[in-house]
Formats: structure tokens, sequence, C-alpha cells
């Protein structure tokens, strides 16, 4: 009661000095009736202190709550507008919430990935220094373990920016289809040759879309890691750049081991490894996740289409662009 007086005085106060104020000016216009305006004055002082109470026995709860008597806010007031303040400071609470979820979540996530990263980056490490101990350091394998720190370390950057925000970090324009697809197979030359796999491309050089190269080609980076590491010796990676009903369409298929169906719909989830990750190894379970998460905001459609035994196909399909 003592904070609705407090919140409510200046309104009583008003209301009550017009009143007087409309007496007065009857009662000098009117001298004989100053009993009565008398009278309609306390009646009518009455009248403003009730409806000065039903308002608050209406909103009790409510100013309970702001006066800090109540710390839950009760969907006991009929008032009209305590039940929509009720309403939105209850979608504003639920929407904070949410938003803590998410961001828990997320670091929770980042967490896990660098604790699996780290315990994954020990062995390249591991593997040079005992090539440097016993001097037998290979080219060859020099280049296979500085390109797996390498991938690693790409993957763990793209990452932490991922949780930043794509959105925040890339500038659409428009790219050559060709010229991007081939950046991404050269940088993933040494890989290419380790595995003894060879890339074909048949993008045509007019081919544009509308995408972010940089993130773009980690996209590319990850479903070629992807594609080397399972296929089988001596075969293919080829990269098909078409036009289907006005969007550009990129086509990255292999010949390697295949999905079992069963891991199929969920090799986008994050740490997801799968049984070829299991039989391979050195799989985080974030790579396609991560290629999932950026697709979706560069609004490219992602597909995968796996037979085991046969290989697996990954489809980019582009916004279209309007060109033909």
């Amino acid at each position: 009661m003592a904070f609705y007086g407090k919140t409510h005085w200046l309104q009583f106060l008003l209301v009550f000095t017009v009143q007087l104020f409309v007496i007065v000016v009857l009662g000098l216009a009117h001298s004989e009736n100053w009993r009565l305006l008398v009278y309609l004055l306390a009646v009518g002082t009455l009248l403003l202190i009730g409806c000065f109470l039903l308002d608050y026995f209406r909103k009790r709860r409510w100013y309970d709550f702001l006066s800090g008597k109540s710390s839950a806010l009760l969907r006991g007031d009929t008032d009209k507008e305590s039940r929509l303040i009720f309403d939105k400071v209850n979608s504003l609470l639920q929407k904070q919430e949410d938003q803590i979820l998410q961001s828990t979540r997320a670091r929770e996530q980042q967490v896990t990935f660098m604790n699996l990263w780290t315990h994954q980056m020990k062995t390249p490490i591991s593997v040079l220094e005992m090539m440097a101990q016993e001097n037998q350091l290979d080219s060859v394998e020099v280049l296979r373990e500085t390109q797996r720190l390498k991938s690693g370390l790409n993957l763990a950057l793209n990452e932490a920016r991922l949780i930043g925000g794509v959105a925040q970090d890339f500038t659409l324009q428009q790219l050559s289809l060709e010229k991007v697809v081939n950046a991404a197979v050269n940088q993933q030359k040494n890989f290419f040759i380790q595995h003894q796999v060879f890339p074909e491309m048949k993008i045509s050089e007019k081919l544009v879309v509308i995408s972010d190269e940089k993130w773009l080609q980690f996209v590319l980076e990850q479903i070629l890691i992807n594609s080397i590491k399972y296929s089988k010796a001596g075969s293919k990676v080829t990269l098909t750049g078409t036009r289907f009903e006005g969007a550009p369409i990129l086509r990255i298929v292999d010949h390697g081991v295949g999905i079992p169906p069963a891991d199929l719909p969920r090799v986008k989830r994050p740490f997801f490894t799968g049984e070829n990750g299991r039989k391979f190894g050195e799989a985080t379970g974030m790579g396609l996740y991560l290629v999932d998460q950026v697709s979706e905001e560069l609004g490219i459609a992602f597909a995968i289409d796996s037979t085991v035994g046969e290989g697996t196909q990954v489809t980019l399909r582009f916004p279209d662009d309007g060109l033909q």
C-alpha cells in the first residue's frame, strides 16, 4: 500500500485539487450553497479515495512485486494492464534465459572441441619430435605431419570465429567458382599426393557464385579433406560445377569407403565421428558440422549422399544469382 501511495500521490493530489477548484468556483458563484458544496467535496473525496483503493486492490500483487514484498510475478491480478506487463516481463525473461543457455552450450562445445583438438595435435608433434631425435627427417613425412597441423589449426580458428558469428566476418561478392575451387584444390595438393588421390575439375570459367571467398574456401577445404581421407588410393575426386533451375551447383564426388546409412543422418552433428571416424582415427567430428553451419549462414544448401563401398557425393547449391 505504501509503495502504491508513493507512486500515485501526485495523481491523487491533482484530481483532488481540480475537484476543490471546481467547488470553490461554484461556491463563489452561488454563495448560499456552501454547505452543499462542502458535502459534495466530501463525497467526491471519498469516491476518489475509493477509486484509488479499488485500483490498488486490483493490482496489489503487481505492486507487491515492484515494492520487493514478493519475488515472483503472480497471475492474481484481474487488471488487463497488469496481465500484459506480466506476459511481457515473462517473455523477456524467457528470451534472456534462452540466450544464456545458448551461450553456455556454445562455450561448453568450444571447450570440448579444444580439449579433443589439443589431444589430437599431440600426435603430429610427437611424430616430428621423434623423427628429429632419431635424425630421420623424411621430407614426405614432415609434410604429412605439418599438413595435419595446418588443417587442425585452421579448423580451430574457424570454429572460434563461428561462435563469434559468421555474419560479422564475411563479405558477399561475385566469385568465379572455377577459381575458388582451383585454389582450394591447390591448398590440398600435398594431401592429394600423400593419399595417391587425383582431383578432376569440370567447372566452366563463366560459372559465377555469390559468396564470401574466405568462408567458401573453408567449406571446400573441409569437404576435400574428408573426400581425400576416405578415398581409395588411385581413385579420383571429381568436382563438377553446373546450373540447375538458375542456381549454381557444385558436386564433389569421391570413390571411397562411403558412409554407413545409420551414420548419414548424423554426420552434421557436432563431435559425431561415426564408424569411419573410429576406423580411420584422427576425426574430431567437427568438420562437417562447421561446414553445415557456415553453409547455412552463406545461404548454401549443403547435402550429402553416400553408398558404402562406392563413395560419397557432396552437393552445394548456391543462392540463385539471377544469371544464366
